[in-house]
């Protein structure tokens, strides 16, 4: 016969800080901070002893850190173990360095921003909290796989397998993936103004997840919470021109569109320019301003310097960018907003009729391809009638040939 003893009371205690407004922009004084509960495990589990069940709460912390994920914003991202739930996730916390009244805003922001956005393509929000130290993290679903611009590394140095993995086609369906993440946002009024490869996780099952909206935008025109900050953050081994930054600019400098570099107004046309940059770089495995070392070169490049068509951009370890995708993209990063799409709904429409062979004859390689194209849409709708005319062109070919033989030996 088993016993069941009641469920212990967890009581767990640890300062941690109560909401105040500081002036100047300081940290919150401990003074002000006020004492509240630490989360602790609270599920119970079964524990056998001496042959008799007993219901048992360890009290364990709540997330035990296994490894640092990366950093990036204003925050730096941990793999933890959830004890409780038993799974594995990620927990993000503002960085030491870049702590202040105007960070915890923002990072509050974020936590809001991502809540909203309940979609596939987007990494979900578990909880939030504030930990032993008295600094805030939220829980979001751990994503197991590798960053997307790990994966252009792997396929800028040749590697077969990724090669074979990652064809123009599974490329094609990534990018697609990130338009139905960044249309939804629009939707909500989200503008993302951070995108770029390292932002951007595959899963070990290919799904594809939008990361870190630190720096989003609710709407145009609103003032950005770390404005007046000076902090450049993340861990690009390419160095700090792909690193996020917040200050008199905001955003990742290889990555912003010409408006955001200049500090001007930003709307959704910014982030069509930033995934067109990205699939630029998708499909020709390298950024079109690799090579520029200061700041100041790379936002000159950025506002005045054209990018490139990817159909006549050369790899030595793939062929040519199919030629409609090199004139999708050329549109998507045109200088002048009014210029692009004008929604991430009109660059995934487009996509879309691509995929169904319909696209603009913009040289003679798209004119050749449409041709071909309306030709193999004939035969789909009509299999009978092609079947029909394939056959008597091939008996009237037969006919010939023993027509002209029949009169070469008469």
């Amino acid at each position: 016969m088993s016993t069941t003893e009641p469920l212990p009371a967890l009581a767990l205690d640890a300062t941690v800080p109560s909401t105040h407004t500081v002036e100047g922009g300081g940290e919150v004084p401990s003074s002000q901070r006020s004492t509240a509960p630490i989360r602790g495990t609270v599920l119970p589990r079964v524990e056998i002893v001496d042959a008799q069940a007993r219901v048992v709460v360890e009290g364990r912390p709540r997330f035990e850190p296994l490894e640092l994920l990366g950093e990036g914003g204003h925050g730096e991202v941990t793999g933890v173990r959830d004890n409780d739930i038993g799974r594995r996730v990620a927990l993000k916390r503002l960085r030491a360095a870049v702590r202040s009244p105007g960070a915890a805003l923002r990072f509050a922001e974020e936590v809001r921003t991502v809540g909203q956005l309940e979609h596939p393509n987007i990494v979900p929000i578990h909880d939030v909290g504030v930990d032993e130290n008295g600094d805030y993290y939220f829980v979001m679903k751990y994503v197991d796989g590798e960053t997307l611009e790990a994966i252009i590394e792997k396929l800028a140095a040749g590697d077969a397998r990724y090669h074979a993995r990652y064809s123009f086609e599974r490329r094609v369906q990534i990018f697609g993936a990130l338009l139905d993440a960044v249309a939804f946002a629009h939707e909500k009024g989200i503008v993302h103004r951070d995108i770029k490869p390292a932002n951007v996780m595959i899963g070990a099952y290919g799904e594809v997840v939008l990361m870190d909206w630190g720096i989003a935008k609710q709407k145009a025109g609103e003032r950005d919470a770390a404005a007046g900050e000076r902090a450049t953050t993340g861990s690009s081994r390419r160095g700090t021109l792909f690193e996020t930054r917040v200050g008199d600019i905001v955003g990742t400098p290889a990555y912003m569109s010409p408006e955001q570099a200049s500090s001007g107004p930003v709307d959704e046309r910014s982030d069509v320019y930033a995934l067109s940059l990205l699939f630029h770089e998708l499909l020709c495995l390298r950024h079109p301003l690799d090579g520029k070392s200061t700041l100041e070169q790379m936002l000159h490049g950025v506002v005045h310097e054209p990018v490139p068509n990817p159909t006549f951009v050369s790899s030595p370890h793939q062929p040519a960018t199919p030629a409609e995708l090199g004139w999708f993209v050329k549109k998507g990063v045109e200088k002048e907003p009014a210029k692009r799409y004008q929604s991430v709904a009109e660059m995934r429409d487009r996509l879309a009729r691509r995929a169904e062979g319909s696209f603009p004859i913009q040289c003679p390689i798209t004119f050749a391809k449409t041709v071909l194209g309306v030709v193999r849409r004939f035969v789909d709708r009509h299999p009978l009638l092609t079947t029909l005319g394939v056959v008597g062109s091939v008996l009237s070919v037969i006919a010939a040939v023993v027509f002209v033989a029949i009169r070469a030996f008469s």
